[in-house]
């Protein structure tokens, strides 16, 4: 016995024996409490299913019953004796038939019995007098509460309205309900001895008991009547009829009645005292058990604990490099093979850890907390041209690492401050020399207690990535030049135009033997504005490519350039058959602050594209709108409209649905008017039109004249 001296030994049996008992005892309370809780809820679960049964039940006997008066209630409209006797003959087999019916009544309107089978004294009751005017108004079925008879015999009653060809009430039906047979139905099913199954009326009133002592009782005051008279259903745990009892709720649609079912709590709870007593003999059994085997395990476990612990301080010591088999044959013993296999794996990981660092492609170099460096893989050497041999221990302080665009030097103070990199864009020089694009990547590595230890460093080499990044720029620089190119050959192609229709209206004036010589100098003044305005565009095209300002902003009068732009175009009108509508000839002026030939640019692209829409003719209509801050010109055609999927495109860059077009009108004239910290939308409709909309900052006088506009077409 002398294990039972080891400190171990004393403390793993107290320990275990206290383990021991309190786990029983923990076991047995929560078991108990499961078991207690669970059957509470098996049993609130079941009690809610015969509830929901019983309701079911009666819901459909009544319906029954009422589908069989309501098969009776034409007896009223019968007009001959044989249809009145077969009628007759359909409640007498009812009543003998079903034993649920009591008696059938048929009456008039004025509560007079015109047939009846098996009746008793009910017609001439307060009772009936309530259902006859109930019936007279709701014209719907109705069943009573409880009724009393003059026999001391209790029933509920059933009635049917008849009513004529206009929905005037002539009568009905009423049978009386043997509550007798009702209630055995309902008693079928009951739980166990104590269990009980009660039909409540609207006023409270118990129609069906299990204990028929209790029929006709008022319970108006009880929670449950309040609760079946709004319509809930639930469980519920209190003292009725004398007793504590676990019982279930539920209204009857029909009938607006109540289903109460369930049993007393002495009886529900018997499981759980005859389990109780079973647990209770149980745990006594298992603590008497758990101390004799407690007491020889701790023999035949300590020891070969201590053996193992002795074996453990050597390891760590470094006087052995294994564990040797214990053989007790138990979870001890794989214990020791599996202490001596963690070894020798060891041993394994840390070479398969080594030989995947290598396999990394990027150079990873991990320091302690001093700036040490202690790994250094084959990427690192090949990146920086040093060997790890040269590199182990020594301080990452030699290993300055420049960030692009900028002389700061990340030095080893960066981490002490605790900042991690994430794709820091840096450079560093190898050994030889030669400089690298690289990109750095740091997390700190920390004990169990959140103190930094160490430092883990990623150096990715992306000197390959930034050649092809800027061959890409390149490309983008290209792709721009493109797009510069188109945006020149529209712009050009619209003075053009306008060179060309001047042209037109000359040869068409000195075709006319009476020109007007007067009309032909101001084409040809407008020939030579135009090509003007096409060397400054041609001039703003060259600054824009050098990344320079543009034209010069001045006071525009909006009038001025539109009405311009229509004697320029009206040849073009009238050749296809467009009418011009002037809306704003009311205006004196409308000022704005911007470039004169930008905004020429902007209406002469909205008013071709009009004229575009409407190769067979149509109607322009123009008007400027004089609003708070700002003139809003609106242009609206009725050509062939823009579908909405499509008015939200048409100004972007190179959207077009034109096939000579360059989608770049609309898109230019976005850019110069937003430039001009105006706004320009669009409205249309298929088959309608389009309407465009111009908004510009009304010119204040102060305004500087020569502001440069830096608008690029």
């Amino acid at each position: 016995m002398g294990i039972f001296h080891s400190k171990l030994t004393k403390r793993y049996l107290i320990v275990s024996l206290i383990a021991s008992v309190f786990s029983l005892a923990l076991v047995y309370v929560i078991t108990v409490h499961v078991v207690n809780t669970s059957v509470r809820e098996g049993l609130g679960e079941r009690n809610q299913l015969m509830a929901k049964t019983l309701t079911k039940q009666s819901e459909i006997r009544l319906q029954q019953i009422i589908s069989d008066i309501k098969g009776i209630s034409p007896y009223v409209l019968a007009e001959t004796e044989s249809s009145k006797k077969n009628y007759l003959n359909d409640m007498r087999q009812l009543v003998i038939k079903n034993p649920l019916y009591r008696s059938i009544k048929v009456f008039d309107k004025n509560g007079k019995s015109l047939a009846s089978v098996h009746g008793v004294g009910f017609t001439n009751t307060s009772e009936f007098k309530q259902i006859l005017n109930r019936l007279s108004w709701s014209k719907t079925y109705h069943i009573s509460n409880l009724i009393t008879l003059d026999a001391q015999k209790q029933v509920i009653a059933v009635s049917y309205p008849t009513v004529d060809e206009d929905g005037e009430f002539i009568g009905g039906v009423t049978a009386l309900i043997n509550l007798n047979t009702l209630s055995n139905y309902l008693n079928q099913v009951k739980i166990g001895d104590e269990g009980i199954n009660v039909l409540v009326d609207r006023e409270g009133k118990i129609i069906i008991h299990s204990d028929e002592r209790y029929i006709g009782q008022d319970i108006e005051e009880h929670v449950l009547s309040t609760f079946l008279k709004k319509g809930r259903f639930g469980d519920w745990e209190g003292f009725l009829f004398g007793e504590k009892m676990l019982l279930s709720y539920r209204s009857i649609p029909i009938g607006g009645f109540g289903i109460i079912v369930g049993e007393t709590v002495e009886q529900a709870i018997i499981p759980v005292i005859n389990l109780q007593r079973i647990l209770m003999e149980s745990f006594l059994i298992v603590l008497v058990v758990t101390i004799t085997f407690t007491i020889i395990g701790t023999k035949r476990v300590v020891k070969p604990i201590n053996d193992l612990i002795k074996q453990v301080k050597e390891y760590k010591q470094r006087k052995r490099s294994g564990f040797p088999l214990l053989n007790t044959n138990d979870e001890l013993q794989e214990l020791s093979i599996t202490m001596h296999e963690m070894a020798q794996e060891l041993i394994s990981t840390e070479q398969r850890l080594f030989n995947i660092l290598e396999s990394i492609p990027y150079a990873v170099i991990t320091t302690n907390k001093y700036g040490e460096i202690a790994t250094f893989n084959k990427a690192a050497e090949q990146l920086t041209r040093f060997s790890r041999e040269e590199v182990t221990g020594k301080s990452i302080f030699d290993f300055p690492i420049q960030e692009n665009n900028s002389e700061k030097i990340i030095t080893w103070e960066t981490f002490l401050e605790g900042r991690e990199l994430n794709e820091l864009e840096a450079r560093i020089i190898d050994k030889e020399k030669e400089e690298h694009d690289i990109r750095v990547y740091s997390s700190w590595f920390n004990d169990e207690l959140k103190n930094k230890v160490g430092t883990l460093l990623i150096l990715r080499d992306v000197s390959e990535i930034k050649k092809l990044e800027d061959y890409l720029k390149q490309s983008e620089r290209l792709a721009s030049l493109g797009q510069l190119t188109a945006g020149i050959a529209h712009e050009i192609k619209n003075p053009l135009s306008i060179i060309q229709v001047a042209a037109e209206a000359i040869r068409y004036e000195t075709g006319d033997k009476q020109m007007d010589k007067q009309f032909i100098r101001e084409l040809s003044e407008d020939i030579l504005e135009t090509n003007d305005r096409l060397n400054l565009l041609l001039t703003d095209f060259l600054k824009m490519s050098k990344d320079e300002k543009g034209t010069r902003k001045e006071k525009v009068d909006l009038v001025f350039v539109i009405d311009e732009l229509l004697i320029l175009l009206r040849k073009k009108v009238e050749e296809q058959n467009i009418t011009v509508i002037s809306a704003y000839k009311e205006l004196d002026e409308a000022s704005v602050y911007a470039s004169e030939n930008k905004l020429v640019q902007v209406f002469l692209n909205i008013l071709l594209n009009s004229l575009q829409a409407m190769e067979l003719g149509g109607k322009i209509e123009i008007n400027i709108y004089n609003r708070e801050l700002d003139w809003e010109v609106e242009i609206r055609d009725t050509g062939k409209g823009i579908p909405a999927s499509n008015i939200n495109w048409i100004f972007n860059h190179f959207y077009t649905t034109k096939k000579e077009g360059t989608g770049l009108g609309l898109s230019i004239s976005y850019d110069i008017i937003v430039q001009s910290k105006g706004n320009i939308r669009a409205e249309s409709k298929v088959g309608e039109g389009t309407s465009i909309f111009v908004s510009l900052p009304k010119f204040k006088e102060g305004e500087q004249a020569d502001e440069i506009d830096i608008t690029r077409g």
